[in-house]
């Protein structure tokens, strides 16, 4: 059954009920409340909604800058072409999302206001610690030389130069504040105006190569609006990015946060996502603090190692006679590198918690090898005069050191390898076994969904006759005078039914908010122990080696001589992953969301059932035989079904200290691990004044009394039976035409 069988389901059995709303009163509308029945067109909707989510695949590339990103989706989507610009640093590197569009044109985002602030006050502490440590590294620098001159005189000019190249060496080790250092200054060199920049905001191209020229004025190192540029949505009119949308991801260290924190959230919406890192320095720290920002997703999430530039590690140690045995012994130390790496980032990053597992259970099959410059040389074999220099290299060494397979002389055989070291057929293989497992998971999400609503509408067909027939059977058997004297016994027992519904009503809501809140904090307090406990486990510590210079004379000449007179010490400081934490936290409040708002929901059932158990037996005691039983059932249960219910919204939003920042070490993340703690720590008392809070609404929006609001509905019940038996013919036409129609309503 396709869904749009189950929409016309769904419109034909709405359109009977609706067309016949005057005979029944709130009974068919209470029952798709109550049934979670949607109206066809938010049926058709949610149907449509899952399809088209789940049809677009995401693709994220991960990796540091220059590690062959841009080579690797040129070759994937353009065939080799260098359309998209490579980032030359890490902060010219733009968050960028590549899909189809009708046109070739791109949207750019450029930095807010408030995100200008954030990279200026930064650049400030980078200045301000760049000056400190200035002076620090010459008052060093001049107290050494004193204990080693003998009251020879010293030269300050010259320590003054060292303490500064120094102090400038070590600040450019913190690359977070480094590079709001260089955005800034970029910014002011470049004479622009924010507010002058809403214009160019949009590029429109005829072609991809166009639309890369025109790109290179918002990301290439000396572009015009480089400075400014946060962000890069691109759309092309190629049959390779139809359903496809590719985020491609900047370098760590982001001087701004809000893009750091949009590039989390972005990764958390991929269906595969390719870590790209140069078979040279495969892995290397800079690649695991890139690949922090990857966080657990719900359903499919494929992790790739893309070992990218491989054609450089063809020569020296790894040559081989054969280049199928070079390119295996080459997988294996990377294969092997990559266990151990990771395995080790597991061990020292608790914080990335079962992200990696299936990936370090299975780095064989999910290590593959790359070269975007080789592709590129597959693709325009014929035409070598349009080369870079950079392929005109590549293609010297590999005719060079491997002449059996890449020749001139053998066009089909050169092609095959260039085509081996580029691997980018095995590459797709891979987005078309996600694209098939994706379209699978769909199919079943798109099931489930629909045999529950079914089964909803099946119930709701059933309700439709139920109710016809009911009707039919009161119309057929009342009596007018009986019914007149109905209407005066519950007018003269309205104060009876106070005083025996209204107490019990009151007791009954008082148990329903003290259990509900019971509930919900004993949920509350579940969750937050196992959020505290994890919250533990995500500090993670990394090792470094301090070199000291040791004191005295002969030190000194070590240091001079050959380069001794130092001693080396491995420490162990504390590393956090900032987004991997934020991500748990995160998880956490949206259990402690989901839980609750599902006790929320449990409690309306339960508080139905108890109110209609309670009250039923005290309705008949005081009405005795006198009124219609199924009519009395009918009526409470409208009563009941009119009391309103508040949905729970946790609505706790994480402070501005805790949002995603890379990769934090030392002082850096010490201070975010105390954040997370503080905040953790305090989120039990928050959770709780929300549930009080949602408690004494109920209480407010809850009805004080039950009986006036029964009796007037038992009225509005009796008065249309009345005039439904006056024209009974009629009625009963209509009701058993009402049943006939709904029961061939069939799917």
């Amino acid at each position: 059954m396709n869904y749009q069988e189950l929409v016309a389901f769904s419109e034909n059995l709405h359109q009977l009920a609706e067309s016949n709303q005057d005979l029944f009163g709130p009974e068919l509308d209470q029952f798709k409340r109550s049934n979670g029945i949607d109206q066809p067109q938010q049926l058709d909707q949610a149907c449509q909604t899952l399809q088209d989510q789940n049809r677009l695949m995401n693709i994220g590339i991960v990796g540091r800058v220059k590690a062959g990103k841009s080579s690797l989706l040129n070759a994937l989507i353009f065939d080799g072409e260098p359309i998209l610009p490579k980032a030359a640093t890490p902060m010219t590197a733009a968050l960028t999302t590549i899909t189809w569009g009708e046109v070739f044109q791109a949207k750019v985002e450029f930095y807010s206001e408030a995100d200008i602030a954030i990279i200026k006050n930064k650049a400030s502490q980078y200045d301000q610690r760049l000056a400190v440590r200035k002076v620090q590294c010459l008052d060093e620098l001049v107290q050494r030389r004193r204990a080693q001159a003998n009251g020879a005189p010293i030269n300050i000019e010259e320590l003054t130069v060292l303490a500064d190249k120094k102090a400038l060496s070590e600040l450019q080790r913190d690359e977070g504040l480094f590079a709001a250092h260089d955005q800034y200054q970029r910014m002011q060199r470049s004479g622009l105006e924010l507010s002058t920049l809403h214009s160019q905001s949009e590029i429109q191209a005829s072609t991809p190569k166009e639309l890369a020229e025109r790109l290179h004025n918002y990301v290439g190192a000396s572009g015009k609006f480089m400075p400014f540029t946060k962000t890069v949505h691109v759309f092309m009119p190629l049959e390779a990015l139809r359903d496809i949308c590719i985020i491609d991801t900047p370098g760590m260290n982001d001087p701004v946060q809000s893009r750091e924190e949009r590039t989390v959230e972005l990764l958390k919406t991929c269906d595969v996502v390719f870590i790209v890192s140069p078979a040279g320095q495969f892995l290397n720290e800079q690649d695991l603090e890139v690949m922090g920002r990857i966080t657990q997703k719900e359903g499919i999430q494929e992790l790739v190692l893309v070992a990218s530039q491989v054609d450089t590690q063809l020569y020296g140690s790894e040559k081989r006679a054969r280049l199928s045995d070079a390119l295996d012994a080459i997988r294996g130390q990377l294969s092997a590198r990559a266990q151990s790496t990771l395995a080790d980032l597991k061990q020292s990053s608790p914080e990335v918690g079962a992200v990696f597992d299936g990936l370090i259970s299975s780095v064989h099959r999910n290590l593959l090898h790359s070269s975007g410059l080789c592709h590129s040389l597959n693709r325009r074999f014929d035409t070598p005069e349009s080369w870079d220099s950079n392929e005109q290299v590549t293609w010297e060494n590999l005719t060079g050191d491997y002449p059996d397979y890449f020749t001139r002389d053998n066009t089909d055989l050169s092609l095959s390898s260039l085509d081996s070291l580029a691997n980018i057929e095995a590459i797709k293989a891979v987005l078309a076994q996600v694209r098939e497992k994706k379209a699978e998971i769909t199919q079943q999400k798109l099931g489930n969904l629909t045999a529950t609503k079914q089964k909803n509408l099946e119930a709701f067909k059933a309700q439709i006759i139920n109710l016809a027939r009911n009707q039919i059977a009161q119309v057929k058997n009342a009596n007018i005078e009986q019914l007149d004297v109905q209407l005066g016994l519950l007018e003269s027992k309205r104060l009876e039914l106070s005083l025996a519904l209204d107490f019990s009503f009151k007791g009954s809501m008082l148990d329903y908010r003290q259990k509900l809140r019971d509930d919900m904090r004993k949920v509350a307090s579940t969750l937050l122990r196992e959020s505290e406990a994890a919250i533990d486990k995500a500090e993670g510590s990394y090792s470094t080696t301090i070199t000291t210079n040791n004191d005295g004379f002969g030190s000194w000449i070590a240091r001079k001589m050959w380069g001794g007179g130092t001693t080396e010490r491995t420490v162990t400081r504390p590393k956090i992953v900032s987004s991997q934490v934020v991500s748990t936290i995160k998880g956490f409040m949206n259990d402690i969301q989901d839980e609750l708002g599902a006790k929320v929901e449990g409690s309306h059932r339960w508080l139905n059932e108890e109110l209609s158990r309670s009250l039923t037996p005290k309705i008949r005691e005081v009405l005795e035989e006198d009124t219609n039983g199924q009519m009395i059932k009918q009526a409470i249960l409208s009563v009941i079904q009119s009391i309103p219910y508040d949905d729970f919204n946790l609505g706790i939003e994480l402070p501005e200290e805790l949002k995603s920042r890379g990769t934090l070490k030392d002082s850096e993340a010490e201070t975010f691990k105390d954040a997370a703690d503080d905040f953790v720590g305090s989120l039990g008392s928050k959770v709780k004044s929300k549930i009080s809070a949602f408690i004494s609404n109920v209480e407010r929006n809850a009805p004080v009394t039950i009986s006036d609001a029964f009796v007037d509905e038992i009225q509005r019940k009796i008065s249309v039976l009345k005039d439904q038996v006056n024209n009974a013919a009629q009625t009963i036409d209509r009701l058993e035409r009402l049943a006939r129609k709904t029961e061939e309503v069939a799917l």
